[in-house]
């Protein structure tokens, strides 16, 4: 899935988590404290990998206003646009490494082990 994303959009597979994941906090961004717990890389990694996107514009960092010392992160329309590019591309990887290769049966039962998975999780 890095190698299509990477050929198809130019982004590290991680990057498009970053990028999905900023793009769920919505306008009003997120912190990066918070970006940190969705995401997969060592918190080094996630410095450069932050730096990258900002450097491409994908993203911005601004004060966060309700405490002037904190940040928040927020995709920019160049990133947006990105991110909805990416899509298809990223969909059709998933599909190909990895549902195409499941029956119904075991996609609805995976799909009923994450849903109990998530919903424990925000007890």
């Amino acid at each position: 899935m890095d190698r299509d994303l990477q050929r198809q959009a130019g982004l590290a597979l991680a990057e498009h988590h970053l990028l999905a994941i900023i793009n769920e906090a919505g306008e009003q961004g997120i912190r990066p404290t918070d970006l940190a717990l969705g995401s997969t890389l060592t918190k080094s990694g996630l410095t450069r990998a932050v730096d990258r996107l900002e450097a491409l514009g994908l993203i911005a960092s601004r004060v966060c206003p309700t405490d002037g010392r904190g940040q928040l992160l927020a995709l920019t329309a160049k990133g947006r646009q990105k991110l909805r590019r990416a899509a298809p591309e990223f969909f059709r990887s998933v599909a190909q490494h990895f549902a195409d290769h499941l029956t119904e049966r075991e996609t609805e039962t995976l799909a009923s082990a994450f849903e109990r998975i998530a919903a424990a999780d925000r007890r």
